[in-house]
């Protein structure tokens, strides 16, 4: 027995030089896996039928809606006497449903006027049918006595990296109020999304997930953002695991707010979830010519690349930027119209992710702020990216004007014009306050 245990620790010993010699050979060679990858497997691309999203029924949008056929405006049934309208009524609408001017908010059309104030708010009144409401109906402070402008500084202060204990010590109200408002915050601010982001034209989109987690951290959580380099504007956002499901959710999102047929210039990191999600959403049904059956087809205007990042002991070690559709001559070409240099690469969502993690509390590395429940953080999230589109002008997209605008006393002219990505998409004409934010009716 003695000899046996000798000769296996001798047997186990040379195995073990015979390991670190090999490692050694290898070591001086400098080879190293990262050089030698494997060719990529070439990915399937997916169809609407993959997509939980798409499988869901969706109901149409009621404000906003179209003129009803033969009603006219309310111009032509009031009499000419009586005292001239006073209060502005543009954003309007009467909340009647069985109102012929129900979901309008044309001023030279609606039947609205003013109709007093009540707790310093001012009331509305449908002349059509009657109808009295508050002005605030459809807003974010409606049935709320706050004044917009408390309610906008307490919210613009969350939107500041001020962590919900900080924004309670500073301005006195509970947690259970400061929780309420930003929940009613972000509701508004998605109708609010919804009601802007329609029919655009976006020429490049980058796709990033950002990692967070809750306060229990009972599962983790991703931040989906979908960004266009050229106007700063984030026309998805959503929140959840790392799952193809998640993914197919962001593009879905995407598709809702893009114009019909446009097809954007779209790259991201190596995440293969990114593909399968963008080939079933951008293609259509035709019929096969041998089964006869539906069959999906890719459309050939998508351009899709990839970037790849090896790191190797905390360390970037390589990248490797690979086409998943399209070609990459069309590709560069596209970027280069665009103002890019024509590479595929992420650098600006991975921009956006820093500004996310300095203007959300919750968002921080190693912060005690985060959230406790996962629609808390999406109301914040959906409130963060509204107030980032109308009312927070990058420096990127400043303007330099012809004429310098000159200002009072001794000041140094304006020479650059600040604008809001919403300004820059061309959704807004002027920076908007929170207040204003706040107040717009959406129904």
């Amino acid at each position: 027995m003695a000899w046996s245990g000798v000769i296996y620790g001798t047997l186990e010993l040379i195995t073990l030089l015979m390991i670190l010699e090999l490692l050694q050979r290898r070591r001086e060679l400098g080879y190293h896996p990262l050089d030698h990858p494997k060719a990529p497997r070439p990915l399937k691309p997916s169809s609407p039928v993959d997509c939980p999203v798409c499988r869901r029924p969706h109901p149409k949008p009621l404000w906003g809606h179209a003129y009803k056929p033969g009603v006219e405006p309310w111009t032509r049934h009031k009499s000419p006497r009586g005292k001239r309208k006073q209060i502005c009524t543009a954003g309007h609408a009467c909340p009647n449903p069985l109102c012929d001017y129900w979901g309008n908010t044309d001023p030279t059309f609606h039947a609205l006027v003013g109709n007093g104030l009540r707790h310093g708010i001012q009331q509305l009144k449908c002349q059509a049918c009657r109808k009295r409401f508050s002005s605030r109906w459809g807003t974010a402070l409606y049935r709320l006595h706050a004044t917009a402008w408390e309610a906008g500084r307490i919210l613009l202060a969350v939107n500041l990296g001020l962590s919900m204990a900080d924004v309670q010590l500073l301005f006195g109200h509970s947690d259970t109020t400061l929780r309420l408002w930003l929940n009613r915050a972000g509701a508004h601010a998605e109708k609010v999304h919804a009601h802007f982001f329609r029919n655009l034209q976006i020429g490049h989109l980058q796709f990033d997930e950002l990692y967070t987690t809750l306060r229990d951290k009972a599962h983790d959580l991703w931040v989906w953002v979908a960004f266009d380099p050229c106007t700063k504007l984030i026309p998805a956002l959503q929140l959840g695991p790392r799952t193809q499901d998640l993914a197919q959710a962001l593009v879905h999102a995407v598709c809702l707010t893009l114009a019909p047929g446009w097809v954007p210039v779209c790259t991201s990191d190596g995440l293969k979830l990114y593909f399968y999600a963008l080939t079933a959403h951008f293609g259509e049904w035709i019929k096969d010519s041998v089964t006869g059956r539906p069959r999906w087809r890719v459309t050939l205007e998508l351009l899709y690349g990839q970037v790849s990042k090896a790191y190797r002991r905390r360390k970037l070690a390589k990248v490797e930027r690979r086409m998943q559709h399209g070609e990459l001559s069309d590709l560069k070409g596209a970027l280069q119209r665009l103002g890019f240099t024509g590479s595929i690469n992420t650098a600006f969502v991975e921009r956006l992710n820093l500004t996310l993690r300095q203007s959300i509390a919750a968002l921080t590395r190693r912060s005690w702020a985060t959230a406790q429940l996962t629609p808390e953080q999406e109301a914040h999230l959906t409130w963060w990216r509204a107030w980032y589109h109308f009312c927070r002008s990058p420096e990127g997209l400043r303007q330099k004007r012809e004429t310098p605008q000159s200002r009072q006393g001794q000041q140094t002219a304006r020479l650059y014009r600040e604008r809001t990505p919403a300004m820059a998409a061309g959704l807004a004409d002027h920076i908007l306050s929170v207040e204003e934010l706040l107040l717009f009716p959406v129904g």
